[in-house]
């Protein structure tokens, strides 16, 4: 990947990060003036956890589309951002912390391959 694709990435994972916390923030601040909508708007919120792991998945996958030589290197930080999800949210019993134990254990995992797999 050239460095103008990564920045691009960056920048647009970045922006949709920014919008997938801020659209909720100014939905939920003109939904509560409005008390008829707040069963779609409390439903709408409640998705935004399970949309964001499922968007550190479809990242994560992502790398899994170019197959390189050393599946390794690709498989093994996913399944464990997974599996760092999994053990989060079922420790803490929360979502959030179910997410940055994901991030985590994946970060943890590219970094010990790079360091003495690689």
């Amino acid at each position: 990947m050239s460095t103008s694709t990564l920045l691009w990435v960056v920048l647009f994972s970045g922006v949709g990060t920014f919008l997938i916390r801020l659209i909720p923030m100014i939905w939920q601040d003109r939904g509560s003036m409005n008390t008829a909508r707040h069963g779609r708007l409390r439903r709408a919120l409640d998705a935004i956890g399970p949309a964001a792991i499922v968007a550190l998945l479809v990242v994560s996958f992502w790398g899994l589309v170019n197959v390189r030589e050393d599946a390794v290197a690709t498989v093994v930080p996913v399944v464990a951002g997974v599996l760092g999800v999994m053990a989060g949210k079922a420790w803490l019993n929360t979502i959030a912390w179910g997410t940055l134990a994901g991030v985590l254990a994946y970060g943890a995992t590219v970094w010990a391959l790079t360091k003495w797999w690689l």
